[in-house]
């Protein structure tokens, strides 16, 4: 483990299912499929592992679980596509099944603050700031999972600002949600053209609007990548999902191998003061960030983790005597240091750091050291 935790003291937990962290709740869920058409949440404090609540989740198919941020508060959702009144003659009804708990609860045989019912099959994400639900090709909601809310939109009704967008074209989708809607884009990833219907627009970021960017959901903020015209290097950024704004933003050598995969690997501190993804690292409070990609003076790091101290967990460049060394970096320096470790932390917050041992499919979490 790195030396900042104290593997003397903690706790471990041997419940099977896939955990999930909520930060902003001092707690972390375990997820166990039951079968097909149920499952069990078990949430535990993050503090000493003893179990705050659990509850079974029934539904119509295979349920897919996670966790949605929205304004600070943590929400577990579980959600299912399935057929309902189905018997020896009939087919039944296809519907697709949300239930939505908040993260801070106690008790066993918890209810589901909102259970929404929504006819045919739809595919649920996390879309960063709500419930995104794919509907068919041209047609999504968003859902609140503070309210319960829902809205739906026809993507084929909605058309992107023309100055901005000039050369948008082919199908649109919907890859976000943001307070004003969702965040839609036009043409293939990984560089596309964005737009919030009546809001913003990805081509006012560049100074040529017509260039193609790169956009993915961190949890309720948005990492951008973009090229100027004339630059020498790419731009990594930072976005306010509700302006477009830049938040924090840094220059780097460029990389071709920027992939859509959303925000997988990537990082927001508990706190949401620093987040990292792929070799860019932001400290949102001061508006700067750190790239660690290669270049030709450099071997890269790729970040996975980083803590509300700045604190990040990263891999580094193979060498002869050590595959993917471990590294830990200051992000209020920027510098790099072979890290004593094997397994970076998959959550860290309330002074606990949350690791998976593999070997023996546990659960580990220790405190910060003194």
């Amino acid at each position: 483990m790195p030396s900042l935790y104290d593997t003397s003291r903690g706790w471990e937990s041997d419940l099977p299912g896939n955990q999930i962290p909520l930060p902003h709740s001092g707690a972390v869920a375990v997820f166990r499929e039951g079968g097909r058409n149920n499952g069990t949440f078990t949430v535990l404090d993050v503090t000493s592992g003893k179990i705050s609540w659990k509850t079974e989740v029934k539904s119509p198919g295979i349920v897919s679980a996670f966790s949605v941020t929205v304004q600070g508060k943590d929400y577990l959702v579980a959600s299912a596509s399935g057929f309902q009144g189905a018997d020896v003659v009939s087919k039944g009804r296809q519907v697709t099944t949300i239930d939505i708990f908040p993260a801070r609860a106690a008790g066993d045989g918890v209810k589901p603050a909102h259970h929404l019912e929504l006819d045919g099959e739809g595919a649920v994400t996390n879309g960063g700031g709500g419930l995104l639900v794919k509907l068919d090709n041209d047609v999504v909601m968003t859902v609140d999972p503070a309210t319960g809310a829902t809205k739906t939109y026809d993507l084929r009704k909605m058309k992107p600002p023309a100055s901005e967008c000039k050369l948008c074209f082919a199908s649109t989708e919907a890859v976000a949600v943001t307070p004003r809607g969702p965040l839609l884009a036009t043409d293939t990833q990984p560089r596309r053209h964005y737009w919030v219907p009546g809001g913003w627009a990805g081509g006012t970021l560049t100074t040529n609007s017509d260039h193609k960017i790169f956009i993915a959901p961190v949890k309720d903020s948005l990492v951008a990548q973009w090229r100027d015209e004339g630059a020498p290097n790419d731009t990594w950024a930072v976005l306010d999902p509700a302006t477009g704004k830049v938040r924090a933003k840094v220059e780097c050598a460029p990389d071709q191998r920027v992939t859509a995969d959303d925000s997988k690997g990537a990082s927001l501190s508990a706190a949401g003061r620093y987040l990292v993804r792929s070799h860019t690292a932001f400290d949102l409070d001061k508006g700067t960030g750190h790239c660690f990609e290669e270049t030709d003076q450099d071997k890269p790091v790729h970040l996975n983790g980083v803590t509300d101290d700045g604190v990040a967990f990263g891999i580094g460049a193979s060498t002869a005597d050590q595959a993917d060394p471990r590294v830990t970096i200051d992000l209020a320096t920027g510098q790099v240091q072979l890290g004593n470790y094997v397994v970076a932390p998959f959550g860290d917050y309330s002074g606990y750091g949350l690791f998976w041992d593999d070997s023996t499919n546990t659960m580990v979490a220790y405190p910060h050291a003194k």
